[in-house]
């Protein structure tokens, strides 16, 4: 049995990237493991501002519903604020996630590129984090893989998505020939799409404007990269890592 780790930045982070991915491992036996930093609570409610902490529990709720829908049952959370992960210190967070990885031990690590996905900057702050605490970890058996944006979505799917402000401006950076196509059976497609589903609060707005067809056609091909660790290194975390 392998165990797989997908870190991420905000619920629906990991369904969006990788679902898929999830529910094929888990259908294979492995365990299946996924980390989020924040709770979302920055975000809308129905495309409608909401308070903070009625939407870090209903966004809650909806990971906790979701993954059940991919069969994953294990799920963290370290509660950092959602919209300011750029401001958190380094060290600290790199140290943190270094402490995940020793108490999960993952075969793979599954997280975003240094783009983020869609350029939001919870998420490429997430990404740098990743590769330095694997790095530090040094487990030459382990795996990162990011999720890359598929180059079938540049010429329509980007700019109905920006309808909604999807990705941020200058992004995204597309999938190249070399990255990992991985196409879903009509199995792992179902169960995907009543995981983003599950999302209400957030993907209802676009289900509503888009329909299911349209989610089913971008949502069936999922493309990964390997990843390159980072070359940092700090006294401070080595130090910790050898206490």
């Amino acid at each position: 049995m392998r165990t797989i780790l997908g870190i991420w930045a905000h619920p629906d982070d990991e369904v969006f990237t990788s679902g898929g991915l999830m529910a094929d491992a888990v259908r294979r036996g492995n365990r299946v493991v996924c980390l989020h930093l924040t709770r979302g609570e920055a975000g809308l409610y129905y495309r409608q501002v909401w308070p903070a902490p009625e939407l870090a529990s209903v966004r809650s709720a909806e990971l906790a519903t979701s993954l059940s829908r991919l069969g994953v049952s294990e799920q963290r959370f370290l509660d950092l604020p959602d919209g300011g992960l750029s401001l958190v210190a380094w060290d600290d967070m790199v140290a943190r996630l270094h402490d995940e990885l020793l108490d999960v031990d993952p075969d793979v690590i599954v997280t975003f590129g240094s783009d983020g996905f869609t350029g939001h900057p919870d998420h490429q702050a997430v990404s740098a984090w990743v590769s330095t605490a694997v790095r530090l970890w040094d487990r030459p058996r382990a795996r990162i893989v990011h999720a890359v944006v598929p180059r079938t979505w540049k010429e329509t799917v980007v700019n109905r998505l920006n309808e909604f402000d999807f990705f941020r401006p200058g992004y995204p950076e597309f999938a190249g020939v070399d990255d990992i196509s991985v196409h879903l059976d009509n199995e792992l497609l179902e169960a995907k799409v009543d995981a983003l589903r599950a999302h209400e609060s957030q993907m209802e707005p676009l289900f509503e404007a888009y329909g299911e067809p349209f989610f089913r056609s971008i949502l069936s091909t999922e493309v990964f990269r390997s990843g390159v660790r980072s070359n940092f290194r700090s006294r401070v975390l080595l130090d910790r890592a050898r206490a």
